[in-house]
């Protein structure tokens, strides 16, 4: 008999009986094996669970999921722009899922996507609890960071910003967060948040996308408050880590009508203590890392770190030392 045949049959025996027809369509699972005729008969037996039923399903297929394969599915909506499929999805997670690593009287809880961020985070920040690492892989905090993207998508600002501040709650130093709060204080024309994330980005950042970004933004926050020689030097320093067409725009309408002399960069953004070289912890543990890793033979893991280095600063003995390594794999 064909797929369509077989379905047919199945549903010409349901009965209307809610237990017996439930009855019926778990022992056909038993008798097909085909995967399509498995879908249809989950689809089936769905429509025939109470609401409790379908909870109480939910919340034993969202257990059995790993986070990772939870959060692909995710960013796979997220790259198809439905952020309502996805919005449900994540609130399905977060209301069924109890969340591991919750406020704790005795452990404050955090993830980090490398040992540089750990270390960055030993170095600037002090736990009044006991401190606990959520081990690489348990992306469960990472929900949260999804949760204000899409919110953010959708419009609800107030919202993405408290999702947004929590997933930063267990990993203050992730450009990626910061880079999003970002956003979403530009977007929502807030000056005076946006300076405070752009600063915070400059300090723990190792992504010369996320460094340019925040230099542009403080630009931006400079422009808006009419301090354009400082703007234009903050639209020229983010070309050193990102030839982007937005600052080369400001520069061009910066140039055009204020007619500003040429100004010393550096000078400029040391007078407002804003840092012009990258975080000196960040290239020293970069570094520590390494070399560490190459001395234990991860190779893998120690171009990981001379690429960071090599991507903020063009050092070519690093660049060497890379290619040294690739030839070694």
């Amino acid at each position: 008999m064909s797929y369509d045949d077989i379905i047919a049959k199945i549903k010409s025996d349901l009965t209307g009986n809610t237990d017996k027809d439930k009855a019926y369509l778990i022992k056909q699972f038993k008798i097909h094996n085909s995967k399509e005729i498995h879908l249809e008969l989950g689809r089936l037996l769905w429509d025939l669970m109470s609401d409790e039923e379908q909870n109480a399903y939910k919340k034993a297929v969202i257990q059995d999921i790993p986070v990772d394969e939870f959060i692909k599915s995710v960013y796979s909506y997220l790259n198809y722009g439905d952020f309502e499929t996805a919005l449900k999805e994540l609130e399905d997670f977060m209301e069924i899922l109890p969340f591991k690593f919750r406020e704790d009287p005795q452990f404050d809880y955090f993830y980090f996507n490398n040992p540089l961020e750990e270390k960055l985070f030993r170095k600037y920040f002090k736990t009044p609890k006991q401190m606990k690492v959520i081990p690489f892989g348990d992306e469960y905090p990472r929900v949260f960071y999804l949760y204000g993207v899409v919110l953010m998508n959708l419009s609800e600002f107030d919202r993405a910003e408290s999702a947004l501040k929590k997933a930063l709650s267990y990993n203050p130093v992730s450009g990626e967060i910061l880079s999003t709060l970002s956003a979403l204080y530009d977007g929502n024309y807030d000056l005076n948040n946006l300076k405070k994330t752009t600063v915070e980005i400059l300090k723990f950042s190792y992504d010369p996308r996320e460094i340019a970004k925040a230099y542009r933004d403080l630009g931006y926050c400079y422009y808006e408050n009419k301090k354009c020689n400082i703007s234009k030097a903050l639209y020229e320093q983010s070309l050193n880590y990102e030839n982007h067409p937005r600052a080369q725009i400001e520069l061009q309408l910066i140039n055009s009508y204020l007619h500003i002399d040429e100004t010393d960069i550096k000078k400029v953004l040391n007078d407002e203590n804003i840092p012009t070289n990258i975080n000196d912890d960040i290239l020293e543990i970069s570094m520590f890392l390494a070399l560490d890793f190459e001395k234990k033979n991860l190779l893998n893991q120690s171009l990981y770190f001379y690429g960071v280095l090599y991507n903020l600063t063009h050092d070519e003995e690093v660049l060497t030392k890379i290619n040294d390594l690739k030839h070694r794999l």
